[in-house]
């Protein structure tokens, strides 16, 4: 069989799960004899020159074809990521030529690139829709308060599109209820692939907890300072591993707002140390004491099977779906996600484990992911569901017309900015004039 993926990231070039998810799972597929290509692009992309890895064939999003149809978007330069986003989706769409010649095209959630897919499945081959956690559901855990009205609408459409899109999977029960309450139809759930990470050998093992992860309030930084700072001088070092982001209004970041709003914790017992190589976080996650999932939300959270794949002991949120893998006190720890409380509560119980304790728990750890996620394993199951998709008969609901008119390519307008005719000449000038002082 042959497979097409149109993911935003792929290694060597990539900083997020969605690129640890298939760096594992694509060259499995491919030992056990379908044929895989990749493009990679998304609104943030550059074109890189081809390659191929692990008998992946790997091509880039063409820039000039992006930016062809950014003039075509130009009815959504009020909102310029959307913008950008549709074009880079169906500049994809034509560069793989709508998917002609594969048997079952992939295609995630993130960055709309399923848009134009979906809108087209009658002339297409056999879609499914990778959920892996979708900007609009980035952007609803994590708003900026200078896009709020963009971030609506990107949650109405995705909504809209994913509710008649021939087939949706995700690697977390919890995403699945969430899209399934959202669209009112059936989700798949797919177990996700081990990160290839197990041989690390733990050296200089250290006496801190671990985070790996964006500081991003999403993934419950203020959380974890709030339960340090309930801990007192009882509390753990945790080392940070990640790049920060915004916070807010886009014009604080996450760190600095830290540094203010926890001076006693955010530098002093949460210690970030920066980014790194991923063979180098790994030699992290294998020398931590113990590691940390706090996230608010996550569809799945890598760091997590990760960490126990090393015979670590994990504090996993709920509210992480790979928190599903841990059974409480027996292969790690789970507590209450958003809650500083429970996490003080998980904390305190890991202090107090012996080293034989922490041994025993990590050991179930490795041997839980060990079992259910193994490669080979997950491979042979993806590649039958790939197949059932493919002999059944195909699930098309045409859309309306409105929607897809709402995201659909179209003459360019001369006058995109036009709408702001509609505002009051005196308000504009004060918002230039304020913005121009900035």
């Amino acid at each position: 069989m042959k497979f097409l993926f149109l993911i935003p990231e792929y290694p060597p070039h990539f900083g997020g799960g969605i690129a640890t998810f298939y760096r594992d799972i694509l060259p499995e597929i491919v030992n056990q004899g379908c044929q895989v290509d990749v493009l990679v692009g998304s609104a943030f992309t550059s074109t890189l020159p081809s390659y191929k890895s692990g008998g992946v064939n790997v091509d880039f999003l063409s820039q000039d074809l992006v930016q062809f149809y950014r003039d075509q978007f130009n009815y959504y330069q009020p909102f310029p990521e959307i913008q950008k986003h549709l074009a880079a989706a169906w500049a994809m769409w034509q560069q793989t030529n709508r998917g002609k010649g594969y048997d079952l095209v992939e295609v995630t959630d993130w960055g709309l690139l399923f848009v134009p897919w979906i809108v087209n499945q009658d002339s297409s081959p056999p879609i499914l829709v990778r959920l892996h956690g979708s900007i609009g559901q980035i952007d609803y855990y994590d708003p900026k308060l200078d896009s709020l009205m963009q971030g609506h609408l990107i949650r109405l459409l995705e909504a809209a599109l994913f509710s008649i899109a021939e087939e949706l999977s995700s690697s977390s029960i919890t995403n699945v209820r969430y899209w399934q309450n959202i669209t009112n139809r059936s989700v798949s759930y797919t177990l996700p692939p081990l990160p290839c990470t197990s041989s690390m050998q733990s050296t200089n093992l250290s006496t801190n907890g671990l985070v790996v992860g964006r500081i991003q309030y999403w993934k419950g930084v203020s959380v974890l300072c709030e339960a340090l700072k309930q801990m007192g001088n009882q509390s753990p070092i945790i080392d940070w591993i990640g790049r920060d982001t915004a916070y807010g209004n886009s014009q604080t970041s996450m760190s600095d707002y830290l540094s203010l709003r926890y001076p006693d914790i955010w530098g002093k017992r949460i210690k970030p140390i920066g980014t790194f190589s991923p063979d180098k976080t790994c030699q992290f996650q294998a020398n931590a004491k113990f590691i940390i999932v706090p996230s608010i939300w996550d569809v799945f959270n890598f760091t997590c099977i990760e960490g126990m794949s090393h015979g670590k002991v994990v504090l996993c949120s709920d509210n992480a779906g790979a928190s599903e893998l841990i059974t409480n006190g027996v292969n790690g720890l789970t507590f209450q996600g958003n809650n500083s409380n429970s996490l003080v509560e998980a904390l305190n119980t890991v202090i107090s484990w012996n080293d034989r304790q922490l041994e025993d728990v990590g050991r179930n750890a490795r041997e839980t992911v060990t079992k259910l996620l193994d490669c080979s394993l997950v491979a042979k199951q993806y590649i039958k569901f790939y197949q059932n998709l493919i002999e059944r008969k195909k699930r098309y609901i045409k859309p309306n017309q409105w929607l897809i008119d709402a995201v659909s390519p179209r003459e360019k307008l001369e006058q995109p900015l036009s709408f702001l005719d509609n505002f009051p000449l005196k308000d504009l000038y004060r918002y230039t004039t304020d913005r121009f002082i900035k």
